[in-house]
């Protein structure tokens, strides 16, 4: 009998990161499971289906999380009574049916976007488990969770999961340690963009070219975030001039390309990267040298072009994978567990402190941004050797995340 596998946690492929997992996820399963079909819960099926066409593949609206909106009473009344909301009582019916479900979304179960977002994307799971649907946490960064409510939620539907992946090893030492869930279900993996592939390589040389303004020059990435200090109650002003600082340095000092990757394009103007690069671009009075890669790329085109940069400076997780994964010696500015982890597992303690990652408090501190710039420019060798020993072994354990899986749908 074909598998049905649900696939939670997505937002919208407007986030290139979001396309990645979704991507990098149906992908692999397809390999492991011939003659699978694929659902996902989506916040923008109509756009998403348009960036993935497949017969095996459909977008549905997610109408499980409507229960969360609106005053409590109407909560109460749809969760008490499913049929008075029709749309959220189909949608959990197609749950119920399905082979498996698969929570993707990255770093869906954490604190830093709110009570709100985590109980959605814990909604779909709960569902699965009222029906006896095996449910898996794929890939994610978890927590640490900043209060009791949050920490109680996630534990109350996470300890029923058939399988929890986390992506880097402070995550693993968190569940298993802190949260104390149980080992058998708890495995160290690796993020499933690193199982991301490109377009052939002539149309991936063609996309660089075409963003590289002089060719012999080194070409930078750089992928600013539009909602990093939003998320962080950081200074907006300070985080612009930090990144005009660093790129009048690059510029001036290295003579470089420098390519603006705009990696979110939400409808929210809090989080559409292209208002943060093209307000830098007039900032910089239209340097015919830093080139806006704003088309309308794949999150595989933007790996092409990141994976061909000397060097990348990245604010969004998945535009930092896309270097890393390709060896790219990257800087990556964080806000949460998941680049400390990640960039942990793939280069040290040492080398991701002192040279790799810097928070965005410090980024936008006073020189401190560009100074962990020039650190990392400085180590890049040293980035590049050390990715090139450790990125083999991401790669396979992305691949045994989804082994798990499949072993799961089967059980």
């Amino acid at each position: 009998m074909s598998q049905n596998i649900i696939i939670s946690g997505i937002t919208s492929f407007r986030n290139h990161g979001v396309e990645a997992l979704v991507v990098s996820t149906i992908g692999q399963l397809r390999q492991l499971l011939p003659g699978a079909s694929f659902t996902v819960l989506d916040r923008e099926p109509d756009f998403d289906n348009s960036r993935m066409t497949a017969p095996d593949v459909k977008f549905i609206q997610d109408y499980t999380i409507r229960p969360l909106y609106g005053p409590r009473w109407r909560g109460f009344l749809t969760s008490t009574f499913p049929r008075l909301d029709r749309h959220a009582h189909n949608t959990a019916n197609i749950v119920k049916k399905a082979s498996c479900v698969v929570a993707s979304g990255g770093d869906v179960f954490c604190s830093e976007y709110g009570w709100r977002s985590l109980l959605t994307h814990l909604q779909p799971l709960k569902i699965a488990h009222s029906a006896h649907v095996p449910f898996v946490i794929h890939a994610q960064s978890i927590g640490p969770f900043s209060n009791d409510g949050d920490r109680n939620a996630f534990m109350a539907t996470a300890r029923h999961a058939a399988v929890i992946s986390v992506r880097e090893m402070a995550s693993y030492r968190y569940i298993t340690e802190d949260l104390k869930l149980p080992g058998r279900i708890c495995h160290h993996m690796a993020d499933p963009a690193f199982m991301l592939g490109q377009p052939d390589k002539s149309e991936g040389d063609a996309l660089f070219a075409h963003h590289r303004a002089v060719e012999g020059k080194p070409t930078i990435a750089l992928s600013t975030s539009r909602a990093i200090c939003h998320w962080m109650n950081s200074n907006d002003d300070r985080h612009i001039d930090t990144w005009l600082e660093v790129i009048r340095w690059l510029r001036q000092t290295l003579d470089a390309n420098i390519i603006l990757i705009p990696h979110v394009q939400e409808t929210a103007p809090k989080n559409e990267d292209r208002i943060l690069a093209t307000e830098i671009q007039r900032r910089l009075r239209h340097d015919p040298r830093v080139r806006l890669a704003g088309g309308d790329f794949s999150a595989s085109d933007y790996k092409a072009i990141i994976s061909r940069c000397d060097f990348a400076v990245a604010e969004r997780m998945h535009a930092a994978l896309a270097g890393l994964s390709t060896g790219v010696p990257t800087l990556v500015i964080g806000y949460s567990i998941k680049a400390e982890g990640i960039l942990t597992d793939l280069l040290g303690g040492e080398v991701t402190k002192a040279k790799a990652l810097i928070s965005i408090q410090d980024f936008i501190a006073p020189g401190a941004g560009l100074a962990r710039v020039q650190a990392a420019w400085e180590a890049r060798s040293e980035i590049s050797q050390r990715l090139a020993a450790t990125v083999p072994g991401a790669r396979d354990r992305a691949k045994r995340a989804h082994e798990l899986i499949a072993k799961a749908c089967k059980s």
